[in-house]
């Protein structure tokens, strides 16, 4: 089953507020007043009150003369839409933690799993897992391509047959279906580091079929840092997949100053 996951966490942006407010219809289930609210836009904040219904933001007005079933008294801090780490490497210890305290209260709503080239494979049957799993914070998934690579040649440092190759094409391509967002490298890890860019590009492409994207921890921080840098400018290109260097970084006291 695809898990999808509204990455905008937009109820408080400016394009819905105008809806909200002309929202009508059933008594408030739950009302916040004296918040003190950033929508996320990059519009100053504001003071508000929100009126909720369901699991549905209906109004957002500078006040709400309704009453509700619950109410809230933000006491004056701040209301925003939930926050998104895009670098997580938590996906087994969901299963042991589903609260996601240690998110939750830092108003992380979203966690992207499998950077750096190294996610759950298959990919599909964790995503599986995660739909059964009652849980407090939405998670999304890249496929790893260090993790892929592992899963048909273990770390073996050759390149792949052609037989091996169009293996690692069907993970990446079975994981895209599942509802990844992309592929992830980690040139920088074994059994990422054995992987020549020719190979990263072939699996980049079938990402690229899917809409996704290309995040990779590149295979040198250090003194060869603008060869990988260029490296991972040749995968997105070839690849033909927007590309994010994941740690925008220069290693090495020789280094620093020059990030």
């Amino acid at each position: 089953m695809k898990t999808t996951i509204a990455f905008g966490c937009a109820a408080l942006s400016a394009g819905l507020v105008a809806a909200m407010l002309n929202a009508q219809g059933a008594p408030y289930d739950l009302i916040i007043r004296n918040a003190r609210i950033i929508d996320g836009t990059g519009s100053p904040w504001y003071r508000a009150e929100i009126g909720v219904r369901g699991d549905t933001i209906a109004t957002i007005a500078p006040s709400i003369p309704e009453n509700a079933a619950r109410v809230i008294d933000a006491g004056g801090q701040i209301v925003s839409p939930g926050f998104i780490d895009i670098h997580n490497h938590g996906r087994e210890n969901i299963f042991e933690l589903p609260t996601a305290d240690n998110y939750i209260r830092q108003g992380v709503t979203t966690i992207v799993e499998g950077p750096d080239g190294g996610s759950a494979v298959p990919l599909g049957a964790f995503l599986d897992k995660l739909d059964a799993l009652q849980k407090s914070i939405n998670i999304a998934s890249f496929v790893g391509q260090g993790s892929v690579r592992e899963a048909v040649l273990g770390r073996a440092n050759r390149r792949p047959t052609p037989a091996e190759l169009d293996k690692m094409r069907g993970i990446v391509e079975e994981s895209m279906k599942a509802g990844a967002y992309g592929m992830s490298t980690g040139l920088f890890y074994v059994p990422g580091a054995f992987t020549p860019i020719e190979e990263v590009i072939e699996l980049a492409k079938v990402a690229a079929k899917y809409g996704g994207i290309h995040i990779s921890h590149m295979r040198d921080e250090a003194f060869g840092v603008i060869d990988s840098v260029k490296e991972t400018i040749r995968i997105g290109e070839e690849g033909g997949l927007p590309t994010q260097v994941t740690h925008h970084k220069i290693v090495g006291p020789a280094n620093y100053g020059k990030s």
